[in-house]
């Protein structure tokens, strides 16, 4: 009974490690935005990357083997293919650079399988065929994408600033007053002052008479000059005449009147006397 138990556990054992490894996915390769897909199943090896090589028309897996294993990879022939003159040839593959046995276990219109025994410690696959097209290449299943790490920047203190200047304000320039210049009082030589009364001058501190000229002349900035008679009055009555007809008009008018009542008066009397005579004569 003990034995029956330990065979499975046993084989168990020695199958874990194969299976643990076990690995399968699809490389998508982005050519011109058409997508060629290359499948895999792996035991024991990871594939880390995938290149291609345009001038040995290779194909080139970056792998990690850590115990002996397999790979089966299945290539798309529009992308990568081994023929010639129509014919399919094998292709050649080399592991770290040396050749690796394998084989071919399918092959149709589209694709082509090949299978192959990888040693441990083994880093570079390389497929050999008579053509490839240039891709971009997908990161394979297996394999862990590069975590980027976006780089650190350290902070840096925030810059001080400097303190705002604030524009002077020049000073409001006030104009110049302009001093207006003394006024000189023109200076009147003494002799021109006229200090004294008209005909008088100012001699040694009184007014005495200007005995300079003669009559009807006086004295005018240095000469003797004829006094200037008062306009004439020509054209128009003067004040005196005009007195003189205001008082005598009311005279005559006075006289008229007095003149004309004495008149009324006598002829009143006169006609008075002679109603008596008339009456004793009749």
């Amino acid at each position: 009974m003990i034995s029956k138990k330990v065979l499975p556990a046993a084989l168990l054992l020695v199958l874990v490690p194969i299976f643990a490894y076990a690995e399968s996915g699809t490389i998508p390769a982005d050519v011109g935005g058409t997508t060629y897909n290359i499948d895999y199943d792996s035991e024991g090896v990871t594939i880390n990357s995938v290149s291609e090589d345009l001038d040995s028309t290779s194909l080139i897996l970056a792998v990690s083997v850590t115990d002996p294993g397999f790979l089966d990879i299945t290539l798309d022939r529009a992308f990568i293919d081994s023929q010639s003159e129509g014919s399919d040839i094998p292709y050649i593959v080399l592991a770290d650079g040396e050749d690796v046995s394998f084989t071919e276990t399918g092959a149709t219109e589209k694709t082509r399988t090949l299978r192959m025994q990888l040693s441990s410690g083994t880093e570079e696959i390389e497929i050999i065929g008579t053509r490839i097209l240039e891709g971009t290449f997908g990161t394979p299943a297996g394999a862990e994408a590069p975590v980027e790490t976006p780089p650190v920047t350290p902070e840096q203190p925030p810059a001080e600033q400097p303190p705002s200047e604030q524009p002077e304000t020049p000073p409001e320039e006030q104009p110049p007053v302009e001093e207006a210049p003394p006024v000189e009082e023109p200076t009147v030589p003494q002799e021109e002052t006229s200090q004294c009364g008209p005909g008088t001058i100012l001699k040694d501190g009184a007014c005495v008479l200007d005995e300079r000229c003669g009559s009807g002349t006086h004295f005018d900035n240095g000469v003797c000059v004829l006094d200037e008679k008062p306009p004439s009055t020509s054209g128009g009555p003067s004040t005196s005449s005009l007195n003189t007809s205001q008082l005598l008009v009311p005279s005559i008018v006075g006289f008229g009147i007095a003149f004309a009542i004495m008149i009324i008066l006598w002829s009143i009397g006169k006609a008075g006397r002679n109603k008596p005579a008339a009456a004793s004569s009749l």
